[in-house]
Parts: C-alpha cells; sequence; structure tokens
C-alpha cells in the first residue's frame, strides 16, 4: 500500500515511536512487523531503503559520510526505525519473561488467537485459486505436518544454527502476515534468542551504568549477538529476493502460508506448551485459555479490517 507521506521528512520522533511499536510487534508470534508498517503506510518506503543497501553503504558508514548515506538509503528513516525495534526489544522481553514464567498458558493462548488471526487473514485476502495453487498449499500442509508430528525441536544454542534463527526470522518484516516469532517457535528457540538473551544483555547494560551486580551469562551475550548479525545480513540479502516473490507470485505464497501454518497449529497449541500441572487442569483456567484466544484473534480481525479501510481510502 503506497502512502502519501514524505517519509525523509517525518519527525524522527515519530519515526522511533514506530520503530518501539513494530519491534514489540515483531515477538509476538502470528503477527508481523510487515503487517504494521502496511497500515501506517511504509511498508514500500522501508523495503526500498533496505534494498538500496549495497556495498558504497557500508563505504559510506566506515567514512562517516551520513550525507550520501542518508540520500542512498533513507538513513535517518532506518536509524531512528531501528533504534526504536532495538530498544522495544528489551523492554518487552522483561515483560514476556515476568509473563511466561507466571502465566504460561495464557501467554501461549493469545500468541495462538494471533496466530489464528493471522491465518484467516491470509485465507480471506486468497480469492483466487487453482488446482496448481492448491498444490502448492499441500505443499505447505504437508511440510507443517511433518514438523508437527516430527520430534519436537528443541532449544539449540549452537551459533550456526543461532545465526539461521536470525537469518530466517527477519522473513516478518519482509513478507506481511509471516511472523518471525511464529518460526522461531517451530524452530524451537523462541524463549532463548527472544526472552533470555535479550534479558541478559539488559542485565549487562544494567552493571554498567546503575553499577548494579546481576548475574551474567556470556554465551547468552554471544549468542544474542550471533542472532543479531544473522538478523542484519537476512534483511539485506532476503528483502530483494522476497520482495520481488511477494510482487510476482503473492497469491502462491499466501497459498504456501497457509498450509504450512494450517499444518504447524498442533505445535503451538497452548496446552502442548504447558506442563499440565494440577492447577491448570482446573476448567477456570482452561476457560480464561480460550477467552485469550478468542480476544487476541479478534484483535488480528480488526487491525485486518483497518488496513482494509486505509486501502479503499487510498485508491480512491
Amino acid at each position: 500500500m503506497k502512502s502519501n507521506r514524505d517519509w525523509n521528512n517525518i519527525n524522527s520522533l515519530e519515526i522511533f515511536f514506530h520503530g518501539l511499536i513494530m519491534g514489540t510487534i515483531n515477538k509476538l508470534p502470528g503477527i508481523s512487523g510487515g503487517l504494521y508498517s502496511i497500515v501506517i503506510g511504509f511498508y514500500d518506503h522501508l523495503m526500498n531503503s533496505i534494498k538500496n543497501i549495497n556495498n558504497n553503504t557500508f563505504k559510506n558508514l566506515f567514512l562517516f559520510d551520513f550525507k550520501k548515506l542518508n540520500s542512498s538509503i533513507n538513513g535517518k528513516f532506518l536509524f531512528f526505525l531501528s533504534i526504536g525495534m532495538i530498544i522495544s526489544y528489551f523492554t518487552t522481553s522483561k515483560i514476556l519473561d515476568f509473563f511466561l514464567i507466571n502465566y504460561e498458558l495464557y501467554v501461549w493462548s493469545i500468541f495462538f488467537g494471533l496466530i489464528l488471526g493471522s491465518l484467516y487473514v491470509l485465507i480471506k485476502r486468497t480469492n483466487k485459486t487453482n488446482v496448481k495453487k492448491l498444490l502448492i498449499l499441500f505443499v505447505g500442509l504437508c511440510f507443517g505436518l511433518l514438523l508437527s508430528f516430527s520430534e519436537p525441536m528443541m532449544e539449540n544454542r549452537a551459533l550456526a544454527f543461532v545465526f539461521f534463527c536470525g537469518f530466517i526470522s527477519i522473513c516478518g518484516i519482509t513478507i506481511p502476515g509471516l511472523s518471525g516469532s511464529f518460526i522461531l517457535i517451530l524452530l524451537g528457540n523462541y524463549e532463548l534468542l527472544l526472552v533470555d538473551a535479550v534479558n541478559s544483555f539488559f542485565d549487562l547494560i544494567a552493571n554498567i551504568f546503575k553499577n548494579e551486580n546481576y548475574p551474567i551469562d556470556s554465551e547468552l551475550i554471544k549468542i544474542l549477538i550471533v542472532f543479531f548479525l544473522g538478523s542484519v545480513i537476512g534483511l539485506i540479502i532476503l528483502s530483494k529476493f522476497l520482495s520481488f516473490i511477494l510482487k510476482k507470485y503473492p497469491i502462491h505464497l499466501n497459498h504456501l502460508i497457509i498450509g504450512f501454518v494450517l499444518g504447524t497449529l498442533p505445535i503451538v497449541w497452548p496446552w502442548n506448551k504447558v506442563e499440565l500441572g494440577e492447577e491448570l487442569l482446573t476448567m477456570f483456567n482452561n476457560f480464561y485459555g480460550l477467552i485469550f484466544i478468542l480476544a487476541s484473534f479478534i484483535i488480528i480481525i480488526l487491525l485486518n479490517n483497518n488496513v482494509d479501510k486505509k486501502n479503499l481510502r487510498s485508491n480512491r
């Protein structure tokens, strides 16, 4: 969706604020930062800025030639958006950590509802289909089911795998509707990379600037750095390819994602993600779990309706 706003001349504080929200959204399975950028109207601007990154970009960066950097890749826009996203990762990780420890069933219920909502949106937007596209959906479904009924992927701290997680999960920014956090859940590293590692780095910063004495896991710091590098490199490399696929074969891609998400739903079923003690077997907890699924599902539907209304206004 195109926007009439000139995002190169938008106030830096507003761009930073959008980065905060986009970073928070990227940590929620089932909803992508790319979808938020479409709602606000800077998706095309963001994709064009990323696609313009090349060897000259890094040359200008090392030479501190910020004027050329800003003109070639919309540097001001990318800088303040990125800073907002990075800061949001630290603030939301502490909140997620608290709720995952104390209300694990409810957190996974919200995540499941968000994923269901995104699936509904994708199905609603896929109004053109044929045998070929249904075969693509079937391929995605089979792959998803293969993941669901094979041995679940456990937390993996191998740096090569962590780099891969960063590289592939960045798809949530470039492909609206595909959640990078959902991919991390399937890979078994969601809590490691978006909660534990980020919290460890947050504690390190607190020790340096606030003279605190929090215990620091150096391995988690290393993991976070590798994950960050994988995300940056993935964003630069995949943005051009995925943008090409999204523009040339949007319906085919939607069918593949729908099939894949359908097949992997058993993996993120909330009652499969928690250890069912007696307190979780009560009707009260189960009822509230279902309420959270329904509420988060409705949020995605309302968000999608807002996108559709903006599209109608922009096409008039």
